[in-house]
């Protein structure tokens, strides 16, 4: 079968969408990926076929950026459903534009696509192909009313108005494990539990040499990293290295995609610094995360059973933080309370309260026991309303 996979072109949005593509090909199909220039980028450098399709992330920022909201002016609970109308739903229509005519030559089967990405949705209706939704881990419950916001529109302007509701019917596949948020984008009603897995190294080895790490002074490792889209916060990094620095613990510092590492200056021998690392390989060494809270980040720590110091600093990740800290995972630093104090005292206390690594392995079982990929991928093929 032809299997159309579409996502954002965000590092964080493809990564969650790889354990279903792998199981795609496993089983034989013909897989394509389609996305903006940096979304195509990681597929591309993973041997999978894709489709360079719609806007770039940096081409969705600049717009945003042209004409941005006044945030300030807005109610707090209303800020971040702006920004994402703003950004997501403002690049959908562009991206349906580039993405449906090529998915109606090809006549895809099966189209699966984040809850992020609508131009997905949009062909597979057109094409009348079967039609999952991915999710994206701990968003809020609330998150259709944000994402979906636009849908209607689009829908209407590709001549699908019935997709609008009917979209809520597809199976979502909710990659979230159920004590981290078990109503996580509750608006979905045929929803199907599926494993997640953390980034597969695929070939790209640690930044850092055997003797490097060896040559670390303590027995425990914690990782520093803003991801992939908060990455420019350099006073962040500084910030918390000057907290974390204090402790007798070694900490692996990723700063981003393609980004300097020199840029957070000369540190200790028990600090070392990359621009990028595979959690399948960097996360088996460590004993906890020291993250912004992306969605994709939390599971991914919670892949390897470890707690998480979450420091916020927008979109979701107040409240994957929030969900994280209530089931007794991680510890949460806002931003107006960030300083090296703080900083070392949670982390102090993520490496030394036993609580923290407890209910995170508690919620690494319950993610190794649910439905495997190549599971769900078969039953996806099956279902009689897909």
């Amino acid at each position: 079968m032809r299997i159309l996979f579409s996502t954002w072109p965000a590092h964080g949005h493809v990564l969650p969408l790889l354990p279903l593509i792998r199981a795609a090909q496993r089983a034989g199909h013909d897989v394509v990926v389609a996305s903006g220039a940096e979304g195509a980028a990681e597929v591309s450098r993973r041997g999978i076929a894709v489709w360079d399709v719609g806007p770039s992330r940096a081409e969705a920022d600049a717009a945003f950026r042209a004409d941005p909201p006044d945030l300030g002016a807005l109610p707090p609970d209303q800020r971040m459903p702006t920004v994402i109308r703003r950004m997501f739903g403002a690049a959908a229509p562009q991206r349906a534009a580039a993405l449906v005519p090529r998915a109606e030559r090809w006549q895809p089967d099966l189209v699966v696509h984040p809850i992020t990405e609508l131009a997905g949705a949009i062909a597979a209706e057109r094409t009348g192909a079967r039609h999952a939704v991915h999710g994206l881990g701990p968003l809020p419950a609330e998150a259709w009313e944000w994402f979906g916001a636009r849908f209607g529109a689009l829908c209407a302007d590709w001549d699908v108005p019935d997709l609008t509701t009917a979209i809520l019917e597809r199976p979502y596949l909710d990659n979230c494990p159920p004590s981290l948020q078990a109503d996580a984008v509750r608006d979905f009603r045929n929803r199907l539990p599926v494993r997640p897995a953390t980034d597969e190294p695929d070939g790209d080895p640690l930044p850092w040499t055997d003797a490097q790490l060896d040559a670390l002074p303590y027995d425990r490792t914690l990782h520093l990293t803003l991801g992939t889209l908060f990455h420019g916060a350099t006073e962040v990094f500084a910030t918390a290295l000057a907290g974390l620095r204090r402790l007798p613990v070694n900490v692996l510092v990723t700063v981003g995609p393609g980004t300097d590492p020199g840029r957070l200056g000369a540190q200790p021998p028990h600090v070392l610094v990359a621009d990028f690392a595979p959690h399948a390989l960097l996360l088996p060494r460590c004993a906890g995360l020291v993250t912004q809270g992306g969605a994709g980040t939390i599971v991914a720590a919670l892949c390897h059973g470890l707690p998480h110091l979450i420091l916020p600093q927008g979109a979701d990740q107040f409240v994957n933080g929030a969900a994280a800290e209530r089931a007794g995972l991680a510890l949460v630093v806002p931003p107006s309370e960030l300083t090296p104090d703080a900083v070392e005292g949670a982390a102090r206390r993520l490496l030394d309260d036993p609580s923290l690594s407890a209910a995170a392995r508690a919620v690494q079982a319950e993610i190794a026991a649910l439905p495997s990929p190549d599971a769900v991928l078969e039953d996806l093929l099956h279902l009689p309303d897909c």
